[in-house]
């Protein structure tokens, strides 16, 4: 998975459904959006995506998400009728600039991440992988730090995501652990993309559509986590494929991946 930087500059570009697509995370998690890539022969779906406001103050990180589909030739937004490359992007934050802070400039000048051009000229630019671990931690604490309308990640009541899976008449509850990007990634570059219970592959069953997909378990019960816990991605996390996330929390006191293996093993017999 890369990393790419997409731009918004207000100057050129007035985004009048801004806060519908801000409404649209608060209800549904996500925001589904269409934006202008540069680097069209190297993005693929999966690939993450952080947005850049630029060209007036405020300056800086407003939102993050995932890029859902490969390039495409969309109509320029200006008008013109020129085809330019695009991607959709599901974004899981959108801050509000006249509400809320922004992961601004002068954070992202400071060690390693200084050597990225945080200003670029174009929208979809690949940012350098050496640094894109110390940007998603830099990411993540700064938005528990801060007060934000829909903080993923915040403690709060709404700290847990619920995610209802095709035939099944559970919820799996995707807490803030599993949500930090940071985590997940790591989780995924130490375990892979195969479901830790059935060993399913979306990107094997659905090729392109399916990858980089997979929902990550955090082993250990939300309500045992104290507010001093860290996360230990290799340690508390495991990726599983939504079936089988939704039966491991068919009870209360969610099942171990090592029962629900046991269970299929049984029911297969």
């Amino acid at each position: 998975m890369k990393t790419y930087l997409f731009a918004w500059n207000p100057k050129k570009w007035n985004w009048t459904t801004l806060e519908e697509s801000i409404d649209q995370i608060e209800k549904t998690g996500r925001a589904n959006e269409k934006w202008s890539v540069i680097s069209h022969k190297k993005i693929k779906a999966g690939d993450r995506a952080f947005l850049m406001r630029l060209g007036q103050e405020p300056k800086g990180i407003m939102g993050a998400g995932f890029v859902t589909s490969n390039p495409f030739l969309s109509p320029h937004w200006n008008g013109s009728g020129k085809l330019v490359n695009r991607v959709m992007i599901d974004f899981e934050m959108i801050l509000n600039p006249k509400e809320e802070p922004l992961l601004k400039l002068d954070l992202l000048k400071q060690g390693n991440l200084g050597k990225v051009n945080w200003t670029p000229q174009s929208s979809g630019v690949e940012i350098n992988p050496e640094v894109t671990d110390e940007l998603e931690a830099l990411w993540f604490d700064f938005l528990i730090t801060q007060n934000i309308r829909l903080n993923p990640f915040k403690e709060n009541e709404s700290s847990e995501q619920n995610v209802y899976t095709e035939g099944t008449p559970n919820q799996v509850r995707i807490t803030k652990y599993e949500r930090n990007p940071h985590a997940r990634k790591a989780c995924i570059e130490h375990y892979g993309l195969s479901c830790s219970v059935c060993e399913f592959n979306f990107e094997q069953e659905y090729g392109e559509l399916g990858k980089g997909f997979i929902h990550v378990h955090h082993l250990k019960q939300v309500a045992d986590i104290g507010k001093e816990y860290k996360i230990e991605p290799i340690k508390d996390l495991r990726p599983v494929c939504p079936n089988c996330h939704a039966m491991i929390h068919k009870r209360k006191e969610p099942f171990t991946i090592e029962e629900i293996k046991e269970k299929r093993n049984k029911a297969s017999r």
